[in-house]
C-alpha cells in the first residue's frame, strides 16, 4: 500500500508540474492566476473529471473534449515519470532522504521540460532543487567533500561558459551546485559527463548530423535527469 500510495503521490503532483510547465515561463500566467487548469488551445476551463492524472489523457484519447484539439503526449508523460520516480524514491529507507528525492526529481522534470522548449531555467525551480540539495547533503553527515564537488563543479561550468559565449546560461551553473553538493564530488563529475554526452547526441540529432559550435544547446534538460538518476543509484546502494 504505502508503495502504492507514493505512485498515487506522484502522479497528482505530475499533474500540478504540468501547470508549473505551461505557465512558469509565460508572463501573462501564474500558478494560482487562472485557479483551475485550462485547455492551451481553446482557453476553456478543464472540469475536475477530465483532469484526473495520467487515466484522462487515455479516456479523451489525447483530444480536448471542449475544442478537439491534441493534447501534448508530454502531459501524461510528466505524471507517469514523476509518479515512477515517487515509487522508486519509496523504497529509500530514510523517510527525510525520500522527500528530499521527491522534491527534487520534481523540481528536474520542470527544468528539463522548460529548458528544453524555452532554454531557460525558472528561478524557483534552482532554489527549491537546492533545498532539496542541502537536505539530502544533511542526511548524508554533511559530507565536507560534497561541498568542494559544487564548487568544482560550477568553475568548470563558468570556465565553459566563458570559453563558449552563450554555452552554458547561469541556471545551469547555479543547477550543478546543487547536484554536487548533494550527490558527491567525483559524482557531480559522472552526472556532468553524462549529461554532455546525451546534450552532444541531442545537439547531432537536432542538427541532422552536425554539430555547430554556436548552436544553443538546452543543458539543464540533460543535467538535471542526469543529476537524479545518480542520486537515486547513491541512495539506493
Amino acid at each position: 500500500m504505502w508503495y502504492f500510495l507514493n505512485f498515487l503521490l506522484g502522479a497528482i503532483v505530475g499533474s500540478f508540474l504540468n501547470v508549473a510547465i505551461y505557465r512558469l515561463p509565460r508572463e501573462h500566467l501564474t500558478l494560482v492566476k487562472p485557479p483551475r487548469s485550462i485547455c492551451p488551445k481553446c482557453g476553456v476551463t478543464i472540469a475536475w473529471y477530465d483532469n484526473v492524472p495520467i487515466l484522462s489523457y487515455f479516456i479523451l484519447k489525447g483530444k480536448c473534449r471542449n475544442c478537439g484539439e491534441r493534447i501534448s503526449l508530454r502531459y501524461p508523460l510528466v505524471e507517469i515519470m514523476n509518479a515512477l520516480a515517487y515509487l522508486a524514491n519509496s523504497f529509500i529507507s530514510n523517510r527525510l532522504l525520500s522527500f528530499s528525492m521527491c522534491l527534487f526529481v520534481s523540481c528536474a522534470i520542470v527544468i528539463s521540460c522548460i529548458d528544453l522548449e524555452f532554454l531557460a531555467i525558472p528561478d524557483v525551480t534552482l532554489v527549491l532543487s537546492w533545498v532539496a540539495a542541502v537536505l539530502i547533503w544533511w542526511t548524508k553527515g554533511f559530507v565536507i567533500l560534497n561541498i568542494l564537488g559544487a564548487v568544482a563543479a560550477m568553475c568548470l561550468l563558468w570556465f565553459l561558459g566563458m570559453a563558449y559565449k552563450g554555452g552554458m546560461g547561469e541556471g545551469d551553473i547555479v543547477l550543478i551546485g546543487a547536484i554536487g553538493l548533494a550527490a558527491g564530488f567525483m559524482e557531480s563529475f559522472y552526472v556532468l559527463f553524462a549529461s554532455s554526452v546525451s546534450a552532444i547526441i541531442y545537439a547531432v540529432v537536432k542538427g541532422k548530423g552536425k554539430l555547430e559550435l554556436k548552436q544553443k544547446i538546452p543543458f539543464g534538460t540533460f543535467l538535471a535527469p542526469a543529476g537524479y538518476i545518480v542520486l537515486l543509484i547513491n541512495s539506493l546502494f
